[in-house]
């Protein structure tokens, strides 16, 4: 069996944004938050005793690499190396190879792949041999193919891992780097592919295993829930992948429904409750958001008592390990459809164009396609599911049935 970290996207400088919302104390761990997920990362892997450890590039933020993120690098693999670990990267778009005049030397068990696609061999303590892929970015914008360039080597006994920053094809979200297809990786008869690049973790199939970890620390509320690398143990009949959670900030959500609600006190109550509920063992940035149907719509309706409420919020609930960065308001008025579906008016159409969109949402894919392949305007915008997409309609013909009814007679 051999067993190793997969990591990728560390982007150590990252800092998380900081609001007005968080104290001082609070902002300093956030800008140390990338920092101490590695770290965690190198001490589960002495702590496991694994084979090699792996970053799939982007590990350093910025082109310009700072001073301080590589000390740290160094410092990090030399506790891996005093362990007999070796440590194999590749550069990605964040950190490409353009500047090779780094200002910090690597210890020895550092391998740094070159911008050309090659193979490193490895015998572990137990004489297993394995050969690792990979190459790094020669610039920023890296967009051809490099799939072909990898070449198994004729070892069918050893473990062949290929490490890859990129994107698979067809999918939103990021700049379309090394674009490839997974049908394509499959055809290398690799045993595991080791992806970096894309913030999610998700595997996209399991045997061979070709994976994204994610990134080890969300910096802002797109990159949401648990974030690490995983420790992954593999044979010639099988792979087991577990998920080592790292992130000392993580990214939150939560859901608050007014329904049943009659006052404000219980609906503060109702998130402190919530926040109480979360587990202890990190730190959070919070967003608030209130929905369902019910009297306090009319109220949350008003912007000077939205803004009341969320700096009421704020003071109540934030602390050196709490932060709340939004509220969202997605309420409703109480209206009887069944009352309005069949009239021969504005009403009525909007509500039968609503239902009929929510049926068959393929045109509103198309059009909100436009804007997910506009490379300027995807970064500011989230991934939104079939559900999603249909909760937005709901939303959107929520707000034009109380201003065509009226909130009084909604309710």
């Amino acid at each position: 069996m051999v067993r190793f970290i997969h990591s990728a996207d560390l982007h150590l400088g990252r800092s998380l944004k900081a609001s007005s919302n968080m104290t001082d104390p609070f902002i300093y761990m956030a800008s140390q938050a990338t920092y101490h997920s590695f770290e965690k990362l190198v001490t589960v892997a002495i702590s496991k005793k694994v084979d090699f450890f792996l970053v799939s590039g982007d590990i350093y933020d910025e082109e310009q690499r700072s001073i301080k993120g590589q000390w740290f690098f160094r410092k990090q693999a030399l506790r891996l190396q005093k362990e007999s670990i070796p440590l194999y990267i590749i550069h990605g778009n964040h950190d490409p190879l353009v500047h090779k005049d780094n200002l910090i030397s690597m210890p020895e068990n550092v391998h740094i792949f070159s911008s050309k696609v090659s193979s490193m061999f490895l015998k572990t303590e137990a004489k297993e041999e394995v050969y690792i892929y990979g190459f790094s970015y020669p610039q920023v914008a890296y967009t051809e193919n490099p799939v072909p360039l990898y070449q198994k080597e004729r070892n069918n006994e050893a473990y062949h891992i290929g490490m890859l920053h990129g994107q698979e094809s067809g999918q939103l979200g990021h700049d379309p780097y090394a674009p490839f297809t997974v049908s394509s990786l499959l055809e290398k008869e690799f045993d595991y592919w080791a992806l970096g690049h894309v913030h999610k973790r998700e595997v996209l199939t399991d045997n061979p295993p070709v994976v994204y970890p994610g990134n080890v620390q969300g910096c802002h509320r797109k990159e949401s829930g648990p974030k690490g690398a995983y420790l992954v143990e593999i044979t010639k009949k099988e792979t087991s992948l577990s998920f080592i959670e790292t992130a000392p900030i993580a990214w939150m959500e939560i859901r608050v429904s007014i329904n049943g609600l009659l006052t404000v006190d219980e609906l503060i109550d109702e998130v402190g409750e919530r926040i109480q509920a979360l587990e202890d063992t990190r730190a959070y940035i919070l967003s608030l958001v209130i929905d369902g149907k019910g009297k306090l719509h009319k109220l949350l309706g008003n912007s000077e008592k939205r803004k009341e409420l969320f700096e009421l919020l704020i003071e109540e609930y934030s602390t050196n390990d709490m932060s709340i960065e939004k509220l969202l308001i997605q309420t409703k008025s109480i209206i009887d459809k069944e009352r309005w579906r069949n009239q021969e008016h504005l009403i009525g159409d909007i509500i039968r164009t609503n239902e009929a969109l929510t049926a068959d949402n393929s045109e509103v894919k198309e059009r909100l396609a436009t804007l997910y392949d506009h490379r300027h305007i995807r970064k500011y915008l989230e991934d939104l599911s079939d559900k999603e997409q249909q909760k937005l309609a709901e939303e959107a013909e929520n707000i034009l049935l109380t201003t065509l009814i009226g909130e009084e007679e909604a309710l």
